[in-house]
């Protein structure tokens, strides 16, 4: 039985998570979870799966949690703080943590979780972004294992075989994105885009900052930082497709010109699945094997319905947000961690309504021409450099607002 620590259980990685884990009982033990302050959404998931430990990182949101289960489930270990997250993605009771904690709140539970040596399923791809080499090489140093169940990188982990892919054979990897809500939409019309239209993706259901991410395709910048890092591949052949179905998840390129591409449902339990599923041994006693599959009762990709499969060039003026993410990877991992941290300041803006859709991209990129761009020489300094990028990126924002009332 293989014991899985779910961070992110109240979100839509948790509810995928848990999805696949209900059908898998035999093989998977949900022993603890860890949410934000969600606490009314985790009483289900406790009377289901019966975790040993829930934490919740708000502490009046663990009270109330541990005041609903004295009644039912007193046995439940209730704990509150950022720092249990962390403590409960080191447990030595836990062999797999899903690391399903959105943005740069998730680094430190996942670098707790790679430092312990855990089997890592990585739905965070802002730890790689703003910890990058760093958090490769501790897990080089722990034996951790980093699976990614972004769909993209898993897809293109499967076409690759895992990680460790010889370079020598391959030209390209290619993500591919939907395009988002505003694929189509007049650019004129871009400054009026408010946060709930800019949340409406058309074919994944997710939180409202990485839908916004989606629709500015930030999302897929920093999936590209991530790509470059896990396939250890140059920028250059880190590739982006505008695919509006999102059937294909990604492509691989070799160098003899072939390609092997990923076909698969627009649902987050596929690519979980795989990597749980490479955690199992293999039918003939050998310690991994790629070739491990679990059933899943999603509905079946049906190419007839699917007709055509539609590919189209990153437009750049619409989405200008990729280009800022390659020119980050160029720059180096300053510049990638700086690009994280003013991007979540300036959604958390736009969200609240205090800046217009069209300045997120802008006041990001304002923000790395004014902040320390030089590498990180360890996981404190990128803590630390994190929060001085975030007040730099509070200033421009208040200077936008006053320039806005004035």
């Amino acid at each position: 039985m293989i014991r899985v620590a779910l961070l992110g259980a109240s979100g839509s990685i948790g509810a995928s998570t848990l999805a696949v884990l209900r059908q898998h009982r035999d093989l998977f033990e949900l022993v603890a979870i860890a949410a934000r302050s969600d606490w009314q959404r985790l009483l289900p998931i406790i009377d289901e799966f019966k975790p040993s430990i829930c934490v919740l990182e708000d502490t009046g949101a663990a009270m109330a949690l541990r005041e609903a289960l004295s009644r039912h489930h007193a046995d439940v270990h209730v704990e509150a703080g950022a720092d249990a997250i962390t403590a409960l993605a080191e447990m030595v009771s836990v062999d797999v943590v899903v690391a399903g904690i959105s943005g740069f709140a998730g680094l430190p539970s996942t670098w707790a979780a790679v430092r312990a040596g855990k089997a890592v399923l990585l739905a965070n791809k802002e730890a790689l972004v703003a910890a990058g080499r760093l958090l490769l090489d501790q897990a080089r140093t722990s034996a951790a294992r980093l699976l990614p169940i972004d769909s993209e990188h898993n897809a293109a982990f499967q076409c690759l075989s895992g990680l460790e892919c010889d370079p020598a054979r391959v030209r390209a990897v290619t993500l591919t994105a939907s395009g988002g809500p505003f694929r189509t939409r007049d650019l004129s019309t871009f400054d009026s885009i408010t946060p709930d239209e800019a949340c409406k993706h058309p074919t994944w259901s997710m939180g409202r900052k990485i839908s916004v991410d989606s629709a500015t395709l930030m999302n897929k910048g920093l999936e590209v930082i991530e790509a470059s890092l896990l396939f250890n591949r140059p920028a250059r052949d880190i590739r982006v497709l505008i695919h509006p179905t999102s059937t294909v998840h990604a492509i691989v390129e070799f160098v003899d010109g072939s390609m092997l591409a990923h076909l698969g449902p627009a649902d987050m339990q596929v690519p979980i699945a795989h990597a749980l599923a490479q955690l199992l041994p293999a039918a003939d006693g050998a310690a991994r094997d790629m070739k491990n599959r679990l059933s899943l009762s999603v509905p079946p990709l049906s190419l007839a319905s699917a007709r055509t499969l539609e590919f189209f060039e990153v437009d750049a003026a619409r989405f200008p947000a990729v280009e800022l993410a390659y020119q980050a990877l160029e720059r180096g991992q300053g510049a990638c961690l700086a690009l994280n941290a003013a991007n979540e300041v300036a959604v958390a803006a736009f969200l609240a309504g205090s800046v217009r859709y069209t300045d997120i991209v802008s006041l990001t990129e304002r923000t790395l021409a004014r902040v320390d761009l030089s590498e990180p020489a360890n996981i404190e300094e990128v803590f630390a450099r994190d929060e001085l990028v975030r007040r730099e990126t509070q200033e421009l924002l208040s200077n936008l607002s006053m320039k806005a009332r004035t």
